[in-house]
């Protein structure tokens, strides 16, 4: 389990860097169309000394709570999974409330990609 919650870190956090470089460029909305891809660029420098830690650190160990809980249910994991990973990024609203759209959608983006791999069983949950 920890090598798949690993993995979906990694990839959570690719994705992420990716999107929100894309959607919220840092430069794109005070200047010209020109400088939309200059923004998008320099986003891909920044954003990431942002989500990895706050993915790796934050989201990892939460998302390895969330699993335990619902492991041990029988019926509705993944509905469970999505409340716990949601109110988990709601969270983060009391202390940067103006991220709160970033924190859910990263913390959703990562509960889908882990019950993807999950259901792909291509990866051992050994240890």
């Amino acid at each position: 389990m920890l090598k798949r919650k690993l993995l979906t870190a990694f990839i959570t956090s690719i994705l992420s860097i990716i999107l929100i470089s894309l959607f919220t460029p840092i430069d794109g909305f005070f200047g010209q169309v020109d400088n939309y891809w200059k923004g998008v660029l320099h986003s891909f420098v920044i954003f990431p000394v942002y989500i990895i830690p706050c993915v790796f650190i934050y989201g990892l160990p939460i998302s390895l709570l969330v699993g335990a809980v619902t492991n041990k249910m029988e019926a509705g994991q993944f509905q469970y999974s999505i409340i716990g990973h949601v109110f988990f990024g709601i969270l983060p609203f009391f202390i940067l409330w103006f991220f709160i759209f970033y924190s859910v959608g990263i913390a959703l983006l990562f509960c889908i990609i882990d019950h993807l791999l999950s259901r792909k069983g291509h990866i051992s949950t050994d240890i």
